[in-house]
Order: C-alpha cells, then structure tokens, then sequence
C-alpha cells in the first residue's frame, strides 16, 4: 500500500552511513582511490569487508560473535535479581554504555590486524532506555553525570496517530538519542499483533491490525536508521501474551501466520530494511520461533529478502547449535543457560564445532550477516559520540506525537473543550501518579515525567482542596518498587476514598470535573479481566457515580481522562459522563499534551488502533488465553536437566490456540456482527469532516501480481475549527476459494491540519500484494476474482458509507511460497481448535 498527498511526499527509503573510517579495515584499498571516484557504502559493500574479515578470523572468534558475553546476576534484598552484562566477558569493547541490554562480541587480535569494536544494544520501544547517572568506571566509561533519554508515547498512542510521517520523526530523534549516547542498534519497534487486550506488553505494541503496525513501524525503522544506528523489529513472531512466554506453544493456522501475525513483519522488512530483527520466546506449532528455519531463513529472507541479522531474545530457545543453524545469527544474552543453572552456550557452540555438528559454513554465513551490519553501526565506524543529544527538541517531538494520538471517545454537548477561564475539579490519583510508559524492558528513564495535574494547572484554575487532598494522600501512601526484572521503578498508590462532602463542595465551586482512571503493565505479566485491571475498582465506579451526580445535579459536566496502557472496560460507566480522553501512556510530556487537548489548543485526531468490546467475554479469544496446560504438546526441543523448574518450568504441556484464525479484532466483530463499544478506527475530534468523490481513479490488476488499484477521496473540514483528519480504505473481498473477513484495512492516511471549510485530496495505491489472501493448500498468495467493494471512511464502521467497487476478471497467483512452511503439528492438522469459522 502506497498514499499520496497533495501537499506531502511519500515515505521515502534512507540508508544512511556516518562518516569515518571502517574499524578493521586499514588495508581497505577502496579508501586509496581517488576522490572522484567515489563508493556506494550500501549492503554489498559492507558484505564485501565483513566476508574479507571473517576469512581472517579464527574460529574461536567466529564462534565469539554468534553468542554475546553473558550476565551476572545480583539477588536483591526484595527476593528479585538484579541482570547486568558480564563486562569482563565482552571481548573488545571499547566503551561500554551503562544500562545497555547486551553486546555482539568484537575481535581484536594484532597478528591479523583485525579491531571490531563490539556492539552495544539497548531497549526499547519507548525510547532509549540506558541509566540515567553514573559512576566513573577506568577505562571503560569514565564521565559521571547525568544520562537521561526521551520518553515518547508507547506504541499504541503512536500507532493512534496513524500518522508515519510523525512516526519517523519520532523514529529519527529516538535514533539520534542512540547514536550520540554511543549505541548501535536499538531493540526496537516491537510490532507483535494486539491479539486479546489482556496482553500485558499490549502498550509497547502498535495494533490489531498488521497493515497499521507494518506502516508505522516501518517509519520508525526508517527514522531511526536515517540517524545511522540499527534498528531492531521485534519479536518474532506470534509473541502475543506474556504468562509463561519461554514455554508456550502457539497453535495456530499457516494462514492466520501469514495474514495476520507474520504480515505486519512483512511490511516493515520489504519498506524499510532493518538492520536486524529480534526472534521471539515462544514456540509456534511445536517448533521454537528461533529455531525454525522455516520462518527465519525460508520465509524471512527468501521469501521477503530480509539482508539484516538475527538475534535471540533473551534467554529464548532451547538448543543454540539449533537457534544458529536455522538462521538466528546471534544469541543474547550468552553465558549461562537460562540465567541460572546449566551449560554455558558458548561451550556448546565451540563443542559442536570440534564435534562437526556445527560446521563452518553456517558459522561464516551467521557472522558475515552480523558483521554487515555491525560495520555500519556508530561503534563500526568509529563515530565520536557526544552524550548530549538535544533532549529538548526530542520533548516537543513526543508531546506532539501525545497529541496526535490521543483518542476523543465521547464528547457529548460539546463538554470538550473546556475554556481556561473556567475552574477545574480533578479527582483520581492518576493525575498525580501520572503513568508515562509501562515497566519493563519498555521503560525510559527521562528526566521528568509531567503528570496530569500540573499540566491542567499551568492554564486552569484548579480546586485547591481537591488537589490537595489527593497530593497528600499520594506522599503519605505511594510506594516503589521495582519490576519483576529489577530494571525499572515502579512507583504504586492506591485510588483513596473521596467524600460525598467534598465532592459536593467542588461541585458548587468549580466548572467541570476531570476524573483520571489509571493502569500499568509490563513485561513478563499478563493482565486479568478483573476489578482492578480490566474492571473498574469498586471505589473508582463510586468516584464516577458521586462525581457525575453531584455535577450534574449542579448542570455541570463530567471528562474522564484515561491513563492507560492497554484496554479496560467502558461499558459499565461511560453513559454515567460527559466526555471520555482516552490518553494511554503519553510519555514525559503526559500533562501538558493532555492540557492542550482539554483546552482547544489541539483538536483531538487520534484513532483507535484496536477495537474497544463491549465486554471481555466478547473478544474471540477471551477463551484461549493466555493458554492451557496439556499433555498434547509434542516439543521439539531438548529439556536441560539442570534447570531449576521452579524458576522456568519445563518446555512442555502449554498450548496457546488461536482459536479464532484469521478474524482478529474488528475483523470479527464486523464480520460476526458482535457489538463494541468503540470500533476499530474510531476518534472524534472538535471540528467535522465529510469524504466527497471517492472513486477508482485506475486498475491495473489486469497486468497481474505487479498491478494495483488507485483509489481517490477529498476529505473536507466540515467544521469551524482546524483540525486533522484520517481517511481509512476497507475492502470486502470477493470469497472463491477462500472465506474472508468482512472488511479488511488496506490503505490509510492522515491529512495536512485543515482550517475550515479547506479540503484535501489523498490518493492511495493498493498493490495485487496487499490485496492477496493466503491460500495454505496450494502455498500461494492469491487475489481471487470477483467484485471488490471499498469503503472510504472515518472508521471500521462504515454502515453509512456508499461503497465504490472495482472487478478482478481472474485469479492473480501473487506469490509461491515455501511449500509446507508453519505447518500445524500432525495431533492439531484437523484444526479442531478453530472456534471462530465462517
């Protein structure tokens, strides 16, 4: 899928390279020639030394560089253990970087010239996450000081945005970050499909849908890799739950893998070109993610032309010669096996190699790809890096980013926006406690995080004995602590009770109520559908009760504003209010973003990325997960004796089925008729937008897998103030051989800020690719012919919307794929774990 606009230029691909010399390559006769004869530093060039460094290296050196140096864990006085790098192991660092998740090996060896610097990684989705203060360490990273980084929105309030041009500004600032802290790749975008709201890292991920989540997280890629580090996509691939992640087996249909799970992937690989990628825990059809060869060499490389490298997500897998020999060319962190008891891995991999189990072509092949990479990274090229990137200018670009992505949900009355002369009422302890980003590996340690409260009392009064009641109550019963993985505080406080007295005297004081509902998550946990997590607490739904009666008894009005990482239930209360801000996790700009919106200085255009239900019970999958323990699930992989099962159980008995296929999220509420809450695509804002001449401007589908069809629309602002808005492209396609969702996204894009009345025309090409449906009995990526309806509109619902329509006169084979790949395992080829069919 491509878009125009008329006022914009297309995504465009950027590989940029930093200046400076090659590390190890002093003998480079290319840097000898003469100034006009100037050489294209692309893939193939950095191939080319890689493979005339390797055929230098021994094997112990080679071997060094599939595996990194390791940890060391430090048992902490709450039960946890505190992970960190094992520095001593890291061969030929030259700096280290405080607070990065892990290295790739160097080489340093006199006798053949060589001086790879190692490489440094660092998460994560929100930002580059590194300590903030640091202790002189000789020779390795002297500077004491302060070493904060940007927090931007999560992934989801980004995704909100549905704007890729913002998204790789955000892309480019997080890049720089990274580069000018000394950091080669980050580990990130993370793109995984939102595939039950319960998902505990649901924040750090970008949608249900894989069109949306390919097309944004191909623009952070682009952004960050314009700044010259590595990024990182991440994790692959069906990594959608947390609850036992190293050991779950996700059992679900070759199809349902390449339409939904695997395609957002696709998008991002064949756009933007990642340096590297990041496989996932999990296994998929009895086989581990990592160690497939069908999905990380035959489908990822052949299949796309994926040219990065592959690593390990911590810790993940069973078998490295296993991992190596299908393609996963660096496994993180190293050392130990599973942190805490077992072989060291390094030890297996040189002891496969002396036992020939492992030979030396794949060993080449996995350290040429790395090293390609490598070479190209700010370490590879020596870059001077400055530790003082422009943290102030990367703010703005994250409140704007906060901005856009914001979700106006319910406005009724016009209660939004509020005028600054008048007097706000705040309740909740969210706008103290105020949650930028969840925990975890996603965490950033910025230097502030602007709540809730500050922000609306820069422009509003604000009613001082509220405030204070809740300010009091937040110091005298916070606490920290920090996450199950010792990486990131956590800062708790409980929702306090709030008197019917006072609400009433606020009541009578003040013009409009705020009330923030909050939650966090993280990595490593998945959420529950209870009070407290999916559910209202019963103290917040008595908050919204006394609240919304005490104003409106006065004819006042009542917002909810809600900090949250994921989706939580509104059926039960949204009729009680007025107005509902879906804010999720804005980063460190949270409060002032949030002001300008509930002030008009910013006309809402977010929309949603994921459906919001009506009940948990209604999503397809609220069954399945976050899966069951069985005896059915045949492992593929070796069990190692020495692992205390009390800390990781045994690979084995746990099955994730995906029980609904294909129809995820809006594909299955619209195609089974099963009411939301809020749809798929859905997002007010303070002025109206209507779409006019929406039609089929040309179709070359004729021409086959390479034709397309275009689509026009002018969208015109309706309304009397400036504003933004989203025109989204659904299809319903034509069912041949192949039963399909009832619309599927399969174009979208934001305008240019409309004043009113002005308007815009987008245009949007749809290639045979994006239309394609994946037929697993024959391999093949086809579109089917038949009639194909479009609908041209401002969200999933499109009930209103006149479709317009284009013919596809005979099946178009768009692709061949590899024959067999993904397939079920033989006790689940019946699909009988398939519940949701039409």
């Amino acid at each position: 899928m491509t878009m125009q606009k008329t006022k914009l230029t297309t995504l465009a691909i950027v590989i940029s390279t930093l200046l400076g010399g090659v590390a190890g390559c002093n003998n480079d006769s290319n840097d000898k020639k003469d100034a006009s004869q100037s050489t294209v530093k692309d893939d193939a060039y950095y191939k080319s030394l890689a493979e005339g460094m390797v055929a230098k290296m021994t094997a112990d050196e080679k071997i060094n560089m599939l595996i990194g140096p390791g940890y060391t864990t430090t048992p902490a006085s709450n039960g946890t253990r505190t992970f960190g790098t094992d520095y001593s192991k890291i061969a030929n660092v030259k700096k280290i970087v405080p607070g990065a998740a892990g290295y790739i090996n160097g080489v340093y060896n006199e006798t053949s010239g060589l001086d790879i610097p190692a490489a440094k990684l660092v998460d994560g989705p929100a930002g580059i996450r590194i300590y903030p203060t640091r202790e002189g360490q000789e020779g390795l990273e002297p500077e004491s000081g302060t070493y904060y980084a940007t927090a931007f929105p999560t992934g989801t309030l980004l995704a909100s945005t549905w704007n890729a041009e913002l998204a790789k500004e955000v892309g480019e600032a997080a890049g720089n970050e990274a580069k000018e802290y000394g950091v080669d790749f980050w580990l990130a975008p993370g793109l995984n499909i939102q595939r039950n709201p319960l998902n505990g890292r649901n924040f750090e991920y970008y949608s249900e849908d894989p069109l949306i989540s390919g097309v944004i997280a191909a623009a952070v890629v682009e952004g960050a890799q314009s700044e010259g580090i590595g990024a990182t996509i991440k994790h692959f691939a069906a990594n959608n739950s947390e609850t036992n992640r190293r050991t779950v087996n996700a059992v679900v249909t070759p199809r349902a893998l390449r339409e939904i799970y695997l395609r957002g992937f696709e998008y991002a690989v064949e756009k933007s070109h990642p340096w590297a990628l990041m496989t996932s825990y999990n296994s998929i059809n009895g086989v581990n993610a990592g160690e497939r060869t069908d999905l990380i060499t035959n489908i990822l490389r052949d299949e796309w032309g994926f040219k990065g490298f592959a690593m390990s997500d911590w810790w993940s897998g069973w078998d490295p010669v296993a991992l190596v020999k299908a393609g996963t060319d660096v496994i993180q962190p190293g050392g130990a096996y599973r942190i805490f008891r077992g072989a060291d891995w390094l030890t297996v991999l040189q002891d496969a190699y002396k036992n020939n189990q492992l030979s030396e072509d794949i060993i080449n092949r996995d350290v040429v790809r790395t090293l390609t990479q490598v070479l190209k990274a700010p370490s590879g090229q020596n870059y001077p890096y400055s530790n003082n990137p422009d943290l102030n200018a990367h703010a703005q670009i994250a409140k704007q980013a906060a901005e856009e992505g914001m979700v106006l949900l319910k406005n009724d009355g016009s209660v939004l926006p509020v005028a600054t002369s008048q007097k706000l009422a705040s309740f909740g302890i969210g706008q103290i406690n105020t949650f930028k980003g969840g925990t975890g590996s996603g965490d950033v340690h910025s230097p502030y995080i602007r709540n809730i409260y500050d922000g609306l009392a820069e422009k509003y009064a604000i009613d001082s004995e509220i405030g204070s009641f809740y300010q009091e109550f937040f110091n005298a019963n916070k606490t920290a602590s920090t996450d199950v993985f010792g990486v990131s505080e956590v800062i708790s406080c409980p929702e306090p009770d709030v008197s019917v007295e006072q609400i009433n005297a606020a009541a009578l004081s003040s013009d409009v109520a705020v009330i923030t509902i909050s939650r966090n998550a993280g990595e490593g946990t998945d959420r529950t559908a209870a009070e407290g997590d999916y559910l209202l607490t019963a103290t917040e739904t008595a908050l919204i009760d006394n609240v919304s009666t005490a104003f409106h008894a006065q004819s006042k009005k009542v917002v909810v504003i809600l900090n949250i990482g994921g989706v939580i239930d509104t059926t039960a209360w949204k009729d009680k209010v007025d107005g509902i801000l879906l804010a999720y996790q804005l980063g460190q700009e949270a409060g002032n973003a949030i002001a300008d919106i509930i002030a008009g200085v910013v006309s809402p255009s977010g929309k949603l990325a994921q459906t919001f239900p009506a009940s948990y019970e209604d999503v397809p999958s609220s069954a399945t997960f976050p899966g069951v323990t069985e005896s059915t699930y045949d492992n593929a992989g070796p069990v190692d004796p020495n692992v205390d099962t009390s800390i990781t159980p045994k690979v084995a008995d746990y099955n994730q089925y995906y029980n609904e296929d294909i129809y995820v999220g809006y594909r299955y509420y619209h195609t089974f008729n099963k009411g939301v809450a809020y749809p798929f695509g859905f997002g007010l804002s303070y002025t109206t937008f209507s779409f006019g001449n929406s039609a089929v401007s040309a179709n070359t589908l004729s021409q086959g897998k390479t034709g397309s069809v275009t689509i026009t629309t002018n969208v015109t602002n309706t309304g009397a103030v400036a504003g933004k808005e989203v025109a989204q492209v659904y299809v319903n396609a034509p069912e041949v051989k192949l039963k399909k969702p009832e619309i599927e996204l399969k174009a979208f894009a934001k305008t240019d800020k409309l004043e009113s009345g002005s308007a815009q025309q987008l245009t949007f090409n749809i290639s045979a690719e994006t239309l394609a449906s994946f037929d697993e009995a024959h391999n093949q990526w086809i579109v089917e012919p038949g009639v194909y309806k479009v609908y041209v509109a401002s969200s999933s619902d499109v009930s209103a919307v006149e479709p317009i329509t284009f013919s596809v006169d005979k099946e178009i084979v768009v692709e061949n794929t590899t024959p067999g790949a993904l397939q079920l395992q033989p006790n689940f080829a019946n699909k009988s774990f398939v519940t949701v069919s039409e």
